[in-house]
């Protein structure tokens, strides 16, 4: 009897060992094509960013000119006149965007000033630069451009998102060339008030948040969305589809992530604590009614933007969310009548809040 149980126990064992040898051999073949499956999706994805990249270089061209600014190619357009006496218009795009994004109201202000907008380096198209992608880097070449193209100041500076507080920075760098300010749903920057020490906490928890987009650029996968999203805010159709073609290239990919990089973020935020005190300057603040910065937690941050200057006002754009503010024709009247409403308070010298 005893001989038959033991028997019995190491056959039972034997072919539970069998079986277990069995799972781990399927788990491990099945593993095996699950990688080889996702490398030929990577590489498919690839391939498909790549050809799709070259097609959109080929469809679109630049609509403005191309300006030679330390040693790289900076794509502005500029439409319209001024009358004599009267700043120009320059437009600041925000991140990963370039000048198209401004095209409504471009085009609306063209009816009445001269007006410009356009790429910092590697968005649209102008060329990549190798320096560092801080706040001070990119207003100086923007001031550069300028220079360049003859577009002499004085300028009512218009930034929507991340370049609403590039204009900020470039008003406070060079303040006698700024006659006034609209920021149009200006983002936040809500770790500006820490210390060197506490930022440097964020480090790698910013590397981990751009390690998604930079997946979804490469492997084409925001294709998939982007074009529907841009014409969702407004845009014509054939602007839509431009739009995403640019915003879609690994090129913006990098120069986005090197713009919000770590490095660049500190400079940011202290490039921006440095622009808060605008003194007199004639200040239009635009908010869009349906984009995360009117929620009641961002309050006191849209109250210190209207402070930012003695000469301010806000306007809250009812149904507009962050990117029809731009996107949407009537919501664009909107900006552009805040824009021209800045430039007449800088004319005739009286508090913009009269000019409302």
């Amino acid at each position: 009897m005893h001989t038959t149980t033991s028997i019995g126990k190491t056959a039972v064992h034997s072919e539970s060992k069998s079986a277990r040898r069995g799972f781990f051999f399927h788990s491990k073949r099945l593993l095996k094509w699950l990688g080889i499956l996702l490398i030929v999706l990577v590489l498919l994805g690839i391939a498909f960013q790549t050809i799709a990249t070259q097609i959109d270089n080929r469809t679109y061209a630049p609509r403005g000119q191309l300006y030679t600014v330390n040693g790289r190619q900076m794509h502005m357009v500029c439409l319209g006149q001024s009358s004599a006496g009267e700043p120009t218009v320059v437009l600041q795009a925000g991140g990963a965007n370039e000048s198209l994004w401004w095209v409504r109201v471009q085009s609306q202000l063209a009816e009445r000033v001269r007006v410009c907008a356009y790429d910092r380096a590697g968005l649209g198209w102008s060329e990549p630069a190798d320096t560092p992608r801080d706040p001070a880097t990119l207003v100086g070449e923007l001031h550069d451009l300028l220079a360049v193209a003859g577009i002499q100041p004085p300028y009512v500076m218009a930034g929507h998102s991340f370049g609403a507080i590039l204009t900020r920075v470039y008003a406070a760098q060079y303040p006698n060339e700024v006659a006034g300010l609209a920021l149009v749903d200006g983002m936040p920057l809500e770790l500006k008030g820490l210390s060197a020490a506490e930022f440097a906490a964020y480090r790698w928890p910013s590397y981990a948040v751009q390690a998604p987009f930079w997946v979804i650029y490469h492997l084409g996968v925001g294709r998939l969305w982007v074009a529907r999203s841009t014409a969702a805010m407004g845009y014509p159709p054939a602007i839509a589809r431009e739009l995403a073609a640019y915003t879609l290239r690994n090129q913006t990919c990098a120069t986005d992530l090197a713009e919000h990089g770590y490095d660049a973020t500190w400079a940011l935020m202290q490039a921006a604590l440095a622009a808060e005190d605008l003194g007199n300057l004639p200040l239009a603040v635009l908010w869009a009614s349906e984009s995360g910065t009117n929620q009641p937690d961002y309050a006191a941050y849209r109250q210190e933007v209207a402070d930012y200057s003695t000469n301010s006002v806000t306007r809250t754009i009812e149904g507009a969310d962050h990117g029809s503010i731009l996107g949407n024709e009537q919501y664009a009247r909107q900006v552009s009548d805040a824009i021209l409403a800045v430039i007449n308070a800088a004319l005739i010298g009286e508090p913009l809040a009269i000019q409302q």
